[in-house]
């Protein structure tokens, strides 16, 4: 498919998912997305075309749980506003051209189990608050910008005892951190 995504989904107060990767969308995503206050799951991945800022309208929504943008064009920076998403357990924002720090308040989200936010141009040091997400299992951080040293309440989500709950945490070679007891590669 192709064209750009019509403002008139946010009239679709049913809607539960929406999944349309691998097309040749362009434009954004209108903010209108804010107004479907059922949606559960958005997906468009593998579409170049289409990017942009990622709408700061997608916090509004309260049942949001998979939200899945990958390999596209988003730029700016991730909108702090989807740490109200307080159900999200999948954000993966992979192979973009966002930019800027990682909003600390992303540790609100708790039930997140998938982070993916590798390959993109992300600054400064991983937020300590991102070890609140109590559930995370796989976090993706590599070949970004990000440095310093991967924060030790992080790495106490990976040695719980005798469960392991993150099982997989990947940084840029330029966070000091020790492999394998707190991050499981670097590249």
């Amino acid at each position: 498919f192709e064209g750009t995504l019509p403002a008139e989904l946010g009239e679709m107060s049913n809607l539960t998912s929406v999944f349309l990767g691998h097309n040749e969308f362009r434009g954004t995503i209108p903010a209108e997305i804010g107004r479907c206050p059922n949606l559960k799951e958005f997906q468009i991945d593998a579409s170049h075309k289409i990017g942009g800022p990622i709408p700061t309208e997608f916090g509004k929504l309260a049942n949001l749980e998979f939200l899945k943008l990958d390999t596209c064009a988003f730029n700016g920076t991730l909108p702090p506003e989807l740490a109200e998403c307080q159900k999200l357990y999948f954000l993966d924002v992979n192979s973009n051209d966002l930019g800027g720090r990682i909003p600390t308040e992303f540790g609100k989200l708790g039930n997140m189990r998938t982070l993916g936010l590798a390959n993109n141009d992300f600054i400064g040091g991983i937020p300590a608050e991102l070890s609140q997400m109590a559930q995370l299992e796989k976090a993706y951080f590599q070949n970004t910008d990000l440095d310093g040293v991967m924060p030790q309440e992080i790495c106490n989500l990976r040695d719980r005892g005798n469960q392991t709950v993150l099982e997989e945490l990947i940084v840029p070679c330029d966070v000091e951190c020790e492999i394998p007891t707190c991050c499981t590669r670097c590249s």
